[in-house]
């Protein structure tokens, strides 16, 4: 952790010397995380406009894998589909699960762009635990 504004606000981590602005679920409401290394955290992302797969399919030409800022704590990310149910991303620095569930186990091995509106940081909890007590609410846009 580089930085943080404190609890759903904007902070500032570093992933393999890439410094990346993220959505703080790490922090508390009442105590900020501080500066240093961290242990014990996921990343995560949400995006607004659900694309279907063949568009995300089209996207990546390049086959690359990587997240380009563009605004805030929103990146566009390409990357690779290593796994479905949920369908699991690898976008290089990271490796994240999509919401866009899919059966279709032809999208493993194939090279997507999704938009990501917010990258979130939070504890990753113990093995098992449940998704909504591992973060801490919702971050504002």
């Amino acid at each position: 952790m580089e930085h943080t504004e404190g609890f759903g606000k904007a902070a500032e981590v570093w992933v393999d010397g890439h410094l990346l602005k993220v959505c703080d679920y790490l922090s508390t409401r009442e105590a900020r995380v501080a500066p240093g290394e961290l242990e014990g955290v996921k990343f995560a992302y949400t995006s607004i406009d659900h694309v279907p797969w063949d568009q995300a399919l089209r996207g990546n030409p390049s086959r690359k894998r990587q997240l380009e800022a563009v605004r805030k704590w929103s990146y566009t990310g390409y990357g690779k589909v290593i796994s479905i149910m949920p369908v699991t991303i690898d976008f290089g620095l990271m490796t994240m699960e999509d919401a866009n569930w899919s059966h279709d186990d032809k999208l493993i091995g194939k090279f997507v762009k999704v938009q990501i509106d917010r990258l979130e940081i939070s504890f990753a909890g113990p093995a098992g635990w449940p998704e909504g007590l591992q973060s801490g609410g919702s971050c504002g846009q």
